[in-house]
């Protein structure tokens, strides 16, 4: 298998809200953007969620997003993989996601898009969170800034492959939405 390497942060310089997946789809690799496979929720979900056209050009989308002060990364540089599963990442390393969050400190929300984006980045930085409940928040101080608080929620994975609880972009929305633009009650739950 060939090494595989994944794309830099994208989106707002300043973001107030960074989400992570796990390593981009090989259509997404092919196209060279986040989220590239047609199929993929990730797009249709922002649209929704923050009023654009999600098969407006790449370029476009990604503006819409910086706008938003919302940027996209992965939790893992590089891999091994044959096709598009998370399940068949083999020989990752990660994103300097530390130095990254610490050089931002305007971030005050972390989503985790999916399984294996949350496991990955719970192993990586944030141990002590165990196990993250898909749609729920939980406050997280970074050892590296020990005076910040970040909510990180795991949110239901943009993939298109079906889960039992999230089958379609529909089921995933209010999980996101109230991730991306929470009312002041939602976002300390």
């Amino acid at each position: 298998m060939r090494q595989l390497r994944g794309f830099a942060a994208v989106g707002a310089e300043n973001p107030s809200i960074l989400i992570l997946g796990s390593f981009p789809s090989a259509k997404s690799l092919e196209r060279r953007e986040y989220y590239g496979h047609e199929r993929n929720h990730f797009w249709p979900l922002m649209g929704i969620i923050l009023g654009f056209d999600p098969g407006a050009p790449y370029l476009e989308r990604l503006g819409r997003l910086e706008r938003a002060g919302i940027a996209l990364w992965d939790v893992i540089a590089a891999c091994e993989r044959e096709g598009s599963l998370d399940q068949d990442i083999r020989g990752e390393s990660a994103n300097p996601l530390a130095e990254f969050i610490a050089s931002r400190p305007t971030i005050e929300r972390l989503g985790l898009n999916g399984g294996k984006a949350a496991s990955a980045f719970v192993g990586l930085l944030a141990p002590s969170l165990g196990g993250l409940e898909i749609g729920k928040e939980c406050p997280w101080t970074p050892p590296f800034s020990p005076r910040r608080e970040i909510l990180i929620a795991r949110l239901p994975s943009s993939s298109p492959v079906p889960t039992r609880n999230f089958r379609k972009a529909s089921d995933k929305l209010p999980a996101w939405s109230a991730f991306v633009s929470p009312t002041p009650r939602e976002s300390r739950n």
